[in-house]
């Protein structure tokens, strides 16, 4: 009876260390910084197209929608000062041009985000900003004919958000991607919303 008391109390003090551990180590863990992942949906699409200084332009309605699949690892730089490091895949929503071309894409960026906290009394709001470097891959349909190009690719962005818990982030964001493909500059901006979960 006493051996098996003691063996209990070992087994819980055991257990309890371990926990202590492990919540430790979590907790140090995400003092240094963690991982996120996250989705935008695109509200407004816009490409333009620039030829030997000629510019087409035309933006997508609401059923070409396009969205952002990202992953990434965020810094704690400081308390208010966070940086991160995503990779993100990107479907770019199809325009019309004047109902005899479509243009759609998709692309893959490794992105750089540094994000700037705004601490309040009731939720905390961050300004973000964004720089990324990838490749994309355009199509092109006109008169019965299709016919697609990827090429390196770099894009500029920036997020208005909200920390709504410390695992969940909300925003509003804009995103400028550029490539050229065949002397052809394309320029695709998306307005997007969209959230984040932080491991």
């Amino acid at each position: 009876m006493k051996i098996s008391t003691i063996a209990l109390s070992l087994f819980t003090a055991f257990g309890v260390s371990s926990h202590a551990f492990a919540s430790d180590n979590e907790n140090s863990s995400r003092e240094n910084g963690h991982f996120y992942a996250g989705v935008d949906v695109g509200f407004y699409n816009e490409t333009e197209l620039e030829y030997r200084g000629s510019a087409i332009e035309d933006s997508s309605d609401l059923s070409d929608f396009s969205y952002n699949l990202v992953g990434g690892y965020e810094f704690n730089t400081h308390d208010v000062v966070k940086l991160g490091l995503e990779a993100e895949y990107r479907k770019i929503g199809k325009v019309n041009y004047s109902d005899v071309m479509d243009v759609e894409g998709q692309a893959f960026f490794i992105n750089i985000k540094p994000k700037f906290i705004v601490k309040g009394d009731v939720l905390d709001l961050y300004v973000s900003l964004l720089a990324g470097v990838g490749s994309m891959d355009m199509e092109a349909k006109a008169f019965g004919m299709s016919g697609s190009e990827s090429e390196a690719a770099y894009q500029v962005g920036g997020e208005l958000g909200a920390i709504v818990t410390d695992n969940i982030d909300i925003h509003l964001g804009y995103r400028n991607a550029r490539v050229e493909i065949d002397s052809v500059d394309v320029s695709s901006q998306t307005a997007y919303i969209g959230a984040r979960y932080h491991f």
